[in-house]
């Protein structure tokens, strides 16, 4: 009963999201394995399968078994509300007033290859190859834009019948192949060290914009007057490295350390904007679209991690691990860190109750430092692992109103509030 308890906990916690920005900054590149996703997201000591390839190699040469593959699955749920501020008639505030309510879902795989073998006199050297999605820049916004009518006595109609909408969509997906091999070094006595690196190829895709104002009746008096816009940009490739490397001082306690250099997505033609008030992305200057092309850095991360193996019976995992994002001077960003624990507690019956927190410095110098939750578990059957994992995520902001309307001067911002749920689920078969 108790893990019930700690799992509807877990869940009803909250992630830091703000999809209304993934058409500039992406989402969270930090997309690992399920089992290092419930911790915390402490990808570098507890990636299991090919992740291990994207995130830590030098890991690889740990791994008790001498091959396998895995499958995953990815998907992101967006629920977002944009709301008003309502005065009364002495101009006090209210309440905020919801006149967007949006949902929109985003699905990801994810697969790959490991395998090893002993180097006699020297240790176990490995290898793998992973493939699956660095970032993601989807986006949708509708709009359900209500008129007035005036009704006469004894006819049926609404007073605000809907005269259009408003629709606002992006969608564009990097994927990563990554390529790496450890090694795991007999040469220290008691103390184990492996090292390890791997090429990360950023495979080249499309990046569209849509923005359609659909218009039911000839009355737009509440519609906006900026024009549509449809346009496609192909995204060229990029690459990056990773290097990483694992302490084991005794059975009980483990060092690591990664690092992974930027890299830079930018296609031919490209323009975006902050906005000087609020120091945000904006859509839309005076009278277009004024977001064309991309520009994306994936950041150089720095990570250090450190895991407590307990020696009781029902085995228990406590895992620390920070990491410094360095943007380096790029896009008006801010470095930031991210501050991670995790655990996995194993029952008597063998199950996995996993769990985790991030605290994540914010790097939009207008947004605020946020905090995260996690949660997840496992099965082993035979050869077969099958692991889960989920995020849920809440954070509310000011921002301007996506659509203007002429004559429509609002004196503050309107309040986004945006949560997001992950889910994950993996399948690894080991021989």
């Amino acid at each position: 009963m108790r893990y019930r308890i700690l799992l509807i906990i877990l869940f009803l916690s909250a992630l830091s999201g703000q999809s209304l920005f993934n058409r500039w900054v992406g989402s969270d590149p930090f997309m690992g394995s399920p089992r290092s996703t419930a911790m915390g997201s402490t990808h570098l000591l507890n990636s299991t399968g090919s992740s291990n390839v994207r995130f830590n190699p030098a890991n690889l040469g740990n791994m008790k078994t001498k091959r396998g593959f895995d499958f995953q699955l990815n998907r992101s749920s967006v629920f977002e509300r944009w709301s008003m501020p309502v005065r009364d008639s002495f101009g006090e505030f209210l309440t905020h007033a919801d006149y967007v309510a949006n949902e929109f879902s985003f699905y990801g795989t994810s697969l790959g290859l490991f395998g090893s073998t002993e180097l006699p006199g020297i240790g176990i050297a490995s290898i793998g190859l992973h493939y699956g999605p660095l970032t993601h820049f989807n986006y949708q916004y509708s709009e359900e834009v209500r008129g007035s009518y005036s009704i006469e006595d004894g006819e049926y109609a609404g007073k605000d019948p809907i005269v259009g909408y408003q629709n606002l969509s992006t969608d564009g997906l990097s994927m990563l192949t990554s390529i790496g091999g450890g090694l795991n070094l007999e040469m220290l006595g008691d103390i184990e060290i492996s090292v390890g690196g791997a090429i990360n190829l950023i495979q080249s895709d499309n990046l569209t914009d849509r923005v359609e104002v659909d218009t039911l009746y000839s009355d737009v008096t509440n519609l906006t007057t900026l024009p549509d816009f449809n346009a496609a940009t192909e995204l060229p490739t990029a690459n990056f490295m990773t290097f990483s490397t694992n302490l084991k001082l005794n059975s009980n306690i483990n060092l690591g350390v990664s690092w992974e250099n930027d890299a830079n997505i930018t296609s031919s033609q490209y323009n975006w904007e902050i906005d000087s008030t609020n120091g945000l992305f904006q859509y839309w200057d005076d009278t277009s679209f004024v977001v064309s092309g991309l520009n994306y850095l994936k950041p150089e991360i720095k990570s250090l991690a450190l895991s407590f193996i307990s020696d009781l019976e029902n085995m228990m995992s406590i895992d620390f691990e920070i990491n410094q994002i360095s943007y380096n001077g790029h896009h008006n960003f801010q470095d930031y860190k991210q501050f991670k624990f995790g655990f996995e507690y194993l029952t008597q019956l063998g199950t996995p109750i996993r769990g985790g927190l991030v605290y994540k410095t914010a790097f939009i110098p207008a947004m605020k430092p946020v905090s995260m939750f996690t949660f997840g578990s496992g099965k082993s059957i035979g050869n077969l692992e099958i692991d889960y994992a989920g995020t849920y995520s809440f954070q509310s902001f000011n921002y301007p109103d996506l659509f203007p309307v002429e004559g429509d001067i609002r004196p503050q911002y309107d309040l986004v509030r945006d949560s997001q749920l992950h889910l994950q689920l993996a399948v690894t078969y080991k021989f």
